[in-house]
């Protein structure tokens, strides 16, 4: 049985992720839930308490931060806290950052590989009570230990879909989370390749790191209504990623040129975007459509090897996020299951 992880973004109010790790936190199939750590919205470690003192079960994280928009040692003083509050159930999702969220904020990723290497080691040997330096343009230790210690390993997922990225999560990563971008069986056997890269070099098997196909969700009666609840998001991606990158993992360039052709993506129209962007574009980033398709989905990553989906949800004009997380429960992991 593969395993499940939900994720909502952190523009979810308060009490609706409260909500959200009670209603996940029962039969619903989904063994961990993540909280987004994007742009200023609601706090993502507030929000995750709140998921910790609404669950028991559940493991919880950030999915993701950044080494940027928060400090490495800020963000292993928060995972230990919320390790702590959630007793041992913690996770650490972490990621270069996209630009969406960080060229507003004036961060430079000139080097957000080699930044992220950094930021890991520095926050697990925090995490491990060891005492760190480290001087980079994007952060600095000066002899730095945490005064509140986790009550369990802490994994640490790496998130990325270039091949530093991912190989830097087979290098040094629990485990990855491959994506967006990746959500087929090409862009899956892509991410395999370069996580295994990494895993090589620092003499592990891919045994040892849990690899993550991570996909928007968007789950509709209505296959154009669930298209239209994750295509503008996927427009701005595409638009925002060098074409090189989007054939790297699977996109055709005809079709990734007809998307970057699109004008003021976000004053398009649902259908628009619907016309737009192309099917096949769509479901490299999203598991999106009626529960059949969703499932069909599933089943071609399932043949190809897949075993963990972290699944982003988003809200439809049929559905909120986490309504599509319970439809998909219904009709696609409990069949899996039956």
């Amino acid at each position: 049985m593969p395993t499940f992880t939900a994720s909502l973004a952190n523009h979810a109010d308060p009490g609706y992720v409260a909500e959200a790790a009670r209603r996940i936190d029962g039969d619903l199939g989904y063994d961990n839930l993540l909280v987004g750590d994007e742009r200023l919205n609601h706090n993502t470690y507030s929000l995750l308490t709140l998921a910790a003192r609404n669950s028991t079960d559940l493991g919880l994280g950030p999915g993701v931060t950044n080494p940027y928009t928060r400090h490495p040692a800020m963000t292993a003083a928060a995972v230990a806290t919320l390790d702590r509050v959630s007793d041992g159930r913690a996770w650490l999702g972490f990621g270069g950052g996209s630009g969406i969220a960080l060229d507003p904020l004036g961060y430079d990723q000139e080097d957000p590989v080699g930044t992220l290497s950094d930021a890991i080691e520095a926050t697990n040997r925090l995490l491990d009570g060891e005492t760190v330096h480290v001087d980079r343009p994007e952060f600095a230790l000066d002899g730095a230990d945490l005064d509140v210690a986790p009550v369990s390993e802490v994994p640490v997922y790496v998130a990325g879909r270039g091949p530093g990225m991912l190989g830097l999560g087979g290098f040094r990563g629990d485990g990855v989370l491959a994506g967006a971008g990746l959500a087929s069986v090409q862009g899956m056997a892509y991410a395999r390749e370069n996580v295994a890269a990494g895993a090589e070099k620092a003499g592990r098997s891919m045994e040892e790191v849990d690899l993550v196909c991570w996909a928007f969700l968007s789950v509709a009666d209505d296959r154009e209504v669930a298209l239209d609840g994750v295509n503008p998001l996927v427009g701005r991606i595409v638009d925002k990623t060098p074409l090189p990158a989007l054939e790297a993992i699977g996109i055709d360039a005809d079709l990734a040129e007809r998307v970057k052709a699109i004008d003021d993506i976000p004053d398009c129209s649902p259908r628009e975007l619907r016309e737009a962007i192309p099917r096949p574009v769509t479901e490299q980033f999203a598991i999106a459509g009626t529960p059949d398709e969703c499932r069909a989905h599933v089943a071609r990553l399932r043949e190809s090897g897949v075993d963990h989906f972290g699944l982003l949800a988003f809200e439809n004009e049929e559905r909120g996020e986490l309504d599509s997380l319970e439809l998909f429960s219904e009709g696609v992991i409990d069949e899996l299951d039956a």
